[in-house]
């Protein structure tokens, strides 16, 4: 084998730089995806108190129970 960074099972620059890009084109998709939606404004964290009251309970205990000198808005 001719390339000793494939023959190690390590990539090669290029590889990394088109993994890097297409990195990068998938996460600016991912932000365009969620600055353009609705998901952010209907899905609120009152509606899922609202829809989970006993986990919300839960929640909130847990985190007073970790916060040991603050207090927690509610």
């Amino acid at each position: 084998m001719s390339n000793t960074a494939n023959s190690n099972n390590i990539p090669s620059d290029t590889s990394v730089i088109k993994s890097e890009n297409e990195l990068d084109d998938l996460v600016s998709q991912l932000r365009q995806t969620i600055n353009q939606g609705d998901w952010l404004v209907q899905n609120t964290s009152t509606k899922w108190e609202q829809e989970n009251p006993e986990l919300a309970k839960q929640w909130r205990e847990a985190m007073k129970a970790n916060q040991p000198n603050e207090t927690i808005e509610q």
